[in-house]
């Protein structure tokens, strides 16, 4: 038989909890595919009760300080799942330096420290695995970097974040307000105390960058991601939109790639209904990647949990494992490319959009002409105009809702510029994308 293949996990919390779960529960599939015996060596957290140590059974390789796990010599795999940019990024590096292959599902470090974990990597000739790292239980990393492998990737769009996809539904399906629709998703345990991570886009920017990064062979920086959140969203303009045109609002993470340049953008948009994404709920996450010999190719699974994450890290460390006790991992790189150099990003001003825009104006004669003939100046097609007498009702004044063909988002800007210089204006304009 051959020796075990030895695995430390820094990090008990959620996640970690599962992984350690499903190490122990699944033992027997996970060898089976290892093709050699898989031990849990050691397991670290600050923070773990001893009665949540004990009720896991880990007690024996229990430790508090991640430094031990590190300098373990026997340990060949490092398991980081404690989250945030430090200290997870000096203990990835840690472990490469001394000789540990990594699993991780830090999507933060890997979006920003993306060039030097991989570096480092190719350096010590070690593999960095990290499934988890995006769409929780989908394995969409695998499909990007493995399955897609020949094709030129035209387009990658995604459904990335569990908590906003949750507010979102509660929004659409249930008519409720921001601010109620986050209190629902945090009483069932998908949203944190501190959700801003979430709606702010944050962790769905992390997210694109890390896919749009693995199609372009080189180092999409998480700067040059335009990214927007929820929080100011208002529960009418979505029953509106749903109501009127059939569109369902989404925040997506979008990247689309020329032969030159990168496009990589999060932001709340309005979708049809005919869309596949229109009926992920929930914490369900999608994702479709586009290549230019497949077509087009979309992923669904749980988004956030427990398992599904854990579920997904455990993959990885069946994978790394096997190659482990087969004496191949680390001759061959686990992510191709230039890690080093950064993609060449397109601008904000000079992507291409179709709008919804909803002002809030006086009830007076001749506004909608003044609107109108403003974006007209600035040469923006409008596809529709409506005027709505029972929607919107509210002492700021009156509500016109026009879309728009498609125009460059600086064009856009400027236009949005002259129109709130008018005497009229009662409020910021709404601004919503509609893709595709």
């Amino acid at each position: 038989m051959k020796p075990p293949v030895r695995i430390g996990i820094i990090g008990l919390g959620t996640v970690g909890t599962g992984v350690v779960q499903m190490l122990q529960t699944n033992r027997a599939v996970i060898e089976a595919k290892v093709g050699a015996p898989v031990h849990l060596a050691m397991v670290c957290d600050r923070s773990a009760t001893p009665a949540e140590v004990k009720k896991l059974g880990i007690a024996s390789v229990f430790v508090r300080k991640a430094e031990e796990v590190l300098i373990n010599p026997d340990i060949e795999i490092l398991v980081e799942l404690i989250g945030g940019y430090e200290p997870a990024r000096t203990f990835v590096l840690k472990a490469l330096h001394a000789g540990k292959h990594v699993v991780t599902a830090n999507k933060a470090i890997l979006a920003k420290y993306w060039g030097d974990i991989f570096e480092h990597a190719r350096i010590y000739r070690r593999l960095v695995y990290f499934e988890g790292a995006v769409g929780g239980g989908i394995p969409v990393i695998q499909a990007l970097n493995e399955g897609m492998a020949g094709n030129h990737i035209t387009k990658i769009a995604g459904i990335l974040n569990g908590t906003t996809n949750f507010v979102l539904t509660r929004m659409s399906q249930g008519g409720l307000g921001y601010h109620a629709a986050l209190k629902e998703a945090q009483a069932a345990g998908f949203a944190e105390s501190d959700p801003s991570f979430d709606v702010d886009g944050i962790d769905t920017a992390h997210k694109i960058a890390i896919l749009a990064s693995i199609a372009s062979g080189t180092r999409v920086r998480l700067e040059d991601v335009v990214t927007e959140g929820i929080t100011q969203l208002d529960a009418r303009d979505i029953a509106f939109v749903q109501k009127e045109f059939g569109y369902t609002v989404k925040l997506l993470g979008i990247a689309r790639f020329t032969p030159n340049a990168v496009e990589v953008r999060v932001h709340p948009a309005l979708i049809p209904a005919k869309h596949p994404f229109a009926n992920v709920q929930n914490e369900y996450n999608a994702v479709t990647l586009d290549g230019d010999a497949v077509g087009d190719i979309m992923l669904y699974g749980r988004g956030a949990g427990r398992m599904a994450a854990a579920s997904a890290v455990v993959s990885d460390i069946t994978y790394v494992a096997r190659q482990v006790a087969a004496g191949t991992a680390g001759k061959l790189p686990y992510v191709s490319g230039d890690h080093r150099k950064a993609a060449k990003a397109i601008a904000q001003a000079d992507m291409q959009a179709r709008f919804y825009l909803r002002f809030t104006v006086a009830d007076r004669p001749g506004v909608l002409a003044s609107i109108s003939g403003i974006l007209g100046k600035r040469g923006i097609s409008i596809s529709g105009v409506y005027q709505p007498e029972d929607n919107f009702v509210s002492g700021k004044g009156a509500s016109i809702m026009i879309l728009t063909r498609q125009t460059a988002e600086g064009t856009m800007g400027k236009a949005l510029k002259d129109i709130a210089r008018q005497s009229y204006i009662r409020a910021k304009t709404v601004l919503l994308r509609i893709e595709p």
